[in-house]
């Protein structure tokens, strides 16, 4: 049941928190593993390297943040919302970020209005939320300024106020601003605007040079827009092997969509040698991100028998997953799985 998706994540029904580096090298090197300066010994290290440590890395994030430093606040809140090295608390990581507003931090504002925008570990407050992301926007924060395009690009509107008017050409100069400091998501945002014709402005050339910039960046959701555009063959030379090339990039990038086409392409055989097996492999890392198309996928390659052994009540709760995200494709399954005159059945062996 393919479905063409955009390789858009932001749009209308919210702004996507993205993870920024660490401001902290101490913390930033036990989260990532990073080889710090000439720090060696001690549990967990071994000559130059420092092995990756979330829970140490908060721990050093809180310590410099109660001692007022802001970038650390906003690290710390970081770990807090993903529930990295410490147990998950979004109302204490907007406590942390409010400090850190209150000391001038444009990495908090931008956050921060994600934060109010969905009402996580806040009450939802759309007009606080546009103008903390304007705020973090005017002072040069490429998240805010990333943010502030999404607004413009989509606008926010709730029943009949509207928060945030659309403005296509504003979108595309706000992504252009960052996108030529090499953001590899506004890279992609403009692409998508300029390939689409959004903003008055249509340039396939300029969307495609954009979009394989990011790409190269190792930009999933690029990486995988990009394949389509090799499956398409519309606005370049058509190639199945190309388009499976960068839609296994995308899937090692952990993008689920990405994983999605990899695992078709791989089912199907276009592009790349037939491998039901490595296809199911991939789909479950999908469905295991809770993406509704990569459980559907999975749901008909489980009921097919395909790459594993059939199991219907596996296939039926996947379904039942992906159709409560409001996919359709997995509620017309789920139909089918439960049709009472028609049963389904596990192929024969």
């Amino acid at each position: 049941m393919p479905r063409v998706h955009s390789f858009r994540e932001i749009g209308a029904r919210g702004l996507r928190v993205l993870l920024a580096g660490g401001a902290l090298c101490l913390a930033a090197c036990a989260a990532t593993g990073e080889k710090g300066g000439g720090v060696s010994g001690g549990p967990g290290r071994t000559g130059t390297a420092i092995a990756k440590n979330d829970v140490e890395a908060a721990d050093w994030y809180r310590q410099a943040a109660e001692d007022g430093v802001p970038d650390a606040m906003v690290d710390y809140a970081y770990m807090l919302l993903f529930g990295r090295g410490v147990e998950g608390n979004e109302a204490a990581a907007a406590a942390w970020l409010r400090e850190a507003v209150d000391r001038g931090s444009a990495r908090a504002m931008a956050v921060l209005g994600v934060l109010y925008l969905e009402g996580r570990g806040v009450p939802e407050d759309k007009a606080e939320g546009v103008r903390l992301t304007r705020l973090a926007a005017e002072k040069g924060d490429p998240l805010g300024t990333r943010n502030l395009g999404v607004l413009h690009e989509n606008g926010l509107f709730a029943g009949r106020r509207t928060y945030h008017a659309k403005d296509g050409a504003e979108a595309l100069r706000l992504y252009r601003r960052i996108a030529d400091m090499g953001d590899k998501v506004a890279q992609a945002f403009l692409a998508n605007m300029l390939l689409r014709g959004q903003g008055g402005v249509k340039d396939v050339e300029q969307g495609l040079v954009w979009l394989r910039k990011s790409a190269d960046q190792g930009y999933g959701p690029a990486q995988s827009a990009l394949g389509f555009q090799y499956e398409k063959g519309e606005v370049v030379p058509p190639s199945l092997e190309e388009a499976a090339r960068w839609y296994r990039r995308s899937a090692e990038s952990g993008y689920a969509r990405g994983q999605v086409r990899w695992a078709l392409a791989l089912a199907a055989g276009k592009g790349v040698g037939r491998n039901d097996e490595e296809a199911v492999r991939w789909l479950r890392l999908a469905a295991g991100q809770n993406d509704a198309w990569g459980q559907t996928e999975l749901a008909s390659m489980i009921m097919e028998g395909r790459g594993t052994a059939c199991d219907l009540a596996e296939a039926d709760a996947l379904a039942e997953k992906a159709a409560r995200q409001a996919y359709g494709e997995a509620k017309l399954l789920l139909g089918r799985l439960r049709d009472r005159k028609h049963p389904p059945a596990c192929p024969a062996s």
